[in-house]
């Protein structure tokens, strides 16, 4: 129920509701689709539209509107206010409660087509002795009279009740798996709370429960004041951002409030771009970028925050997204003339990987992250002759220190990455083990596995009591102080064999996983004449550019 001094407040904006109707016109049902489900919403020209966090684990957010905004308590149309432009906002939550998940390590993935083969998974699984689930992620979308697949089988067994417990038994039984680290979530019990909104000026208080739905008038924008960005990364801060497109504020997985921006693909995008690649890269390199980013969202929708009310993040664990505030002429014409072009292999989409740089040599895709080969993500020398031919143990070294041509080895801004040298001191290395495992002091760095482009994918350490195995790229990088890339080699600065040394110096190339599209590659493509459509086709041998809205 509304307080009664709302009441003259919604009498005399009640009549502008025709002409606020949000830009999507969407229903309490798609409202409600968006926040949990693998529902993909369209919009009126046919484009997808896709729930993107931008904010978690706050007890108050305060916002205002550049025009006027209609604030749906319960997203339900049927009971809203509509509040003039420029006033202020705050809202802060009670009584939170966290949802409940089990988490289960992730096993291996199955196309979700090969009904028989997930049958004979299954059992497979469950002969070891192991308890298991089926998991469905993706979706299945029709877009310009052509059905596109993105979903897969999750093979899921022995459930934990944290994800860090699901994390630790998956580096346990690594050996047994076909996928990397990976773990995944079963919602039990949704979070839940109160919402309370009040106006600055007048003191009117909405009271909401779970969620309070916002859209702005028109191409109106939504922004957000002391907004907490990198939540639960090393690099958080605090800023103000404007959003264009809804925004709704929920109760996020952690009892506390989330805000999540809902706009049209190609909108978003306009976001994305500016946000993963340099504005002065040539147009064609921001075309390629525009038409990757793309797929990863399709990609991605309903495979990642499955216990959260929406479908991606604005961190690189989705894609960055930094709102209206990187929007650039020159990133939005790149969006703008790609509109609705996907990139398919035969007939399904390309999961359109892409880091910073190569280094040189990309990865491929089941090396760094496990499960079937994917033909179109093999790794490949980034030279015109895009040559598959892995760099093996003994060539590392060379490679590094004298590399072939390479695309992203001549894109001007891209030295700083392509190739670096790094020191960690032996007390941090000893440090940040000691965490994992009590070994004692680090003496020895040894890689077990590399990948085809020469990327450790398993590190042994040796100690002065005892040795312990890390598997994984980004594992390790991030175990030795964040190194760059996972193509590097290791040397000791002082100690003895048997001794911890002053120093590790670690030599290396690339930035990033290095799966994929290299970003600098493309843009060094790009400076060299090629096109979006040779820019891909290089990066992603065998596809095929198509429009799908």
């Amino acid at each position: 129920m509304l307080p009664a001094m709302l009441k003259p407040l919604l009498l005399l904006n009640l009549f502008i509701w025709p002409t606020m109707a949000g830009a999507y016109d969407m229903t309490r049902r798609d409202r409600l689709a968006i926040l949990y489900s693998n529902q993909v919403v369209f919009d009126k020209r046919g484009e997808p539209l896709v729930s993107v966090r931008i904010t978690e684990g706050q007890n108050t957010v305060q916002f205002s509107s550049s025009g006027r905004l209609v604030l749906m308590p319960g997203g339900d149309e049927g009971s809203l206010v509509i509040s003039p432009p420029k006033t202020e906002w705050t809202v802060r939550l009670e009584h939170g409660k966290p949802g409940q998940s089990e988490w289960w390590v992730a096993a291996e993935r199955v196309s979700a087509s090969d009904v028989s083969a997930v049958a004979s998974r299954r059992k497979a699984w469950k002969a070891k002795g192991f308890k298991v689930r089926i998991f469905e992620a993706g979706a299945l979308l029709g877009l310009s009279g052509q059905t596109l697949d993105t979903r897969s089988i999750t093979i899921g067994i022995e459930p934990q009740s944290s994800q860090h417990a699901a994390e630790k038994l998956a580096a346990k039984l690594s050996d047994q798996l076909t996928l990397k680290n990976a773990v995944i979530s079963e919602p039990k019990d949704r979070p839940s709370g109160w919402l309370y909104a009040r106006e600055r000026k007048t003191g009117i208080e909405i009271k909401s429960r779970d969620l309070l739905w916002l859209t702005p008038s028109n191409d109106g924008t939504t922004r957000f004041r002391n907004l907490e960005w990198g939540h639960g990364t090393p690099k958080r801060g605090r800023v103000d951002r404007s959003y264009a497109g809804d925004i709704y504020i929920a109760v996020g997985s952690d009892g506390k409030l989330a805000v999540v921006n809902v706009l049209s693909a190609e909108r978003l995008l306009e976001g994305v771009v500016p946000s993963e690649l340099y504005t002065s890269a040539p147009l064609e390199a921001l075309k390629a970028q525009a038409v990757a980013a793309r797929g990863q969202l399709l990609a991605k929708v309903g495979t990642r925050h499955r216990s959260d009310p929406y479908l991606l993040c604005a961190e690189t664990h989705c894609q960055v997204y930094s709102g209206t505030a990187k929007t650039h002429p020159k990133t939005s014409k790149a969006v703008k003339q790609t509109r609705g072009k996907l990139l398919f292999y035969k007939t399904g989409l390309v999961d359109t990987t892409y880091s910073s740089s190569c280094g040189g040599h990309s990865e491929a895709f089941h090396q760094m992250w496990g499960g079937a080969p994917k033909p179109y993500s093999m790794g490949i020398v980034d030279n015109d002759a895009a040559s598959q031919k892995p760099i093996l143990d003994d060539q590392l070294k060379t490679f590094l220190a004298s590399p072939p041509a390479s695309f992203c080895g001549q894109a001007r801004r891209g030295s700083r990455v392509f190739r670096w040298t790094v020191k960690r001191g032996g007390e941090a290395v000893n440090k940040a083990l000691s965490k994992r495992a009590k070994i004692g002091n680090v003496h020895r760095i040894e890689v077990l596995k590399r990948g085809h482009s020469g990327r450790a994918l398993a590190v042994k350490y040796h100690g002065q009591r005892g040795t312990h195995i890390v598997r994984g790229s980004y594992n390790n990088r991030k175990l030795l102080g964040g190194l760059r890339s996972g193509m590097w080699l290791v040397k000791k600065i002082g100690g003895t064999e048997t001794t911890a040394p002053i120093h590790w110096v670690f030599t290396g190339g690339g930035f990033g996983h290095g799966v994929g599209m290299c970003q600098h590659g493309a843009m060094g493509m790009a400076t060299s004449g090629r096109s979006v459509s040779e820019i891909l086709k290089h990066y992603y041998p065998g596809s095929e550019l198509r429009k799908a809205w």
